[in-house]
């Protein structure tokens, strides 16, 4: 996982991680760009280990989008979706499943 990972980051593609993973995978192996926000799971113990850390579901730094955890899986996805497909796809989607856009970055 971890080679896959430093090679999207390399190449400049999309990656992303949530819940405790931006902590305890990308940040021990140099995979959080220098000066880039993210966010985790909200607990000290993976918060600590992040250097510019948010309060947002979730965060889009650069190629690299985290989010909290299990609660805002949903929110991640459809941002992941954007990137994929563009802003105008992911409303249309999060429209069909009743999601308030509101909440997305």
């Amino acid at each position: 996982l971890i080679q896959l990972l430093e090679k999207q980051k390399s190449q400049g593609k999309l990656y992303g991680a949530i819940c405790a993973a931006p902590a305890v995978a990308l940040a021990p192996h140099g995979l959080i760009p220098d000066g880039a926000t993210t966010t985790c799971y909200p607990a000290p113990g993976f918060r600590d280990k992040l250097k510019n850390v948010s309060e947002d579901d979730v965060v889009v730094s650069g190629t690299l989008t985290t989010s909290q955890g299990p609660g805002t899986a949903l929110l991640f996805a459809l941002q992941l979706g954007e990137h994929l497909y563009g802003k105008e796809k992911r409303d249309e989607i999060a429209k069909q499943m009743l999601v308030q856009i509101v909440r997305l970055i």
